[in-house]
């Protein structure tokens, strides 16, 4: 018998397609947000206790869920459709087990 092993996506609860930027610098010492491509997520509110607890210090009020391959970094900022921003204050890698994917923590703020 033959047992294999499939890692699965979690691509079909993708709901927005963001963009991200990070910090680079342009000229000289000069730096500024960059855009480094837009990618699909499943975005929404942190409303479970246990996350408050867990984020709170990080003022974090959004959870996000990526392919594990997209380059999201702690310290980025990412804009959704609706034109709200957020800035990633942590990310997590599950790359094993079914579900592979890339948790990122998010706090929303006002330009």
């Amino acid at each position: 018998m033959i047992i294999v092993h499939i890692k699965m996506s979690i691509n079909h609860f993708f709901n927005k397609s963001i963009i991200i930027k990070r910090l680079e610098t342009t000229s000289g010492y000069k730096k500024n947000f960059v855009s480094t491509g837009t990618i699909d997520m499943h975005l929404q509110k942190i409303t479970e206790e246990a996350d408050f607890q867990a984020f709170g210090v990080l003022g974090a009020t959004h959870k996000a869920w990526c392919d594990v391959n997209d380059d999201v970094q702690e310290g980025d900022k990412v804009t959704d459709p609706d034109g709200n921003n957020y800035k990633v204050v942590g990310t997590n890698k599950q790359d094993f087990g079914h579900n592979v994917h890339l948790e990122v923590i998010l706090k929303r703020y006002n330009d």
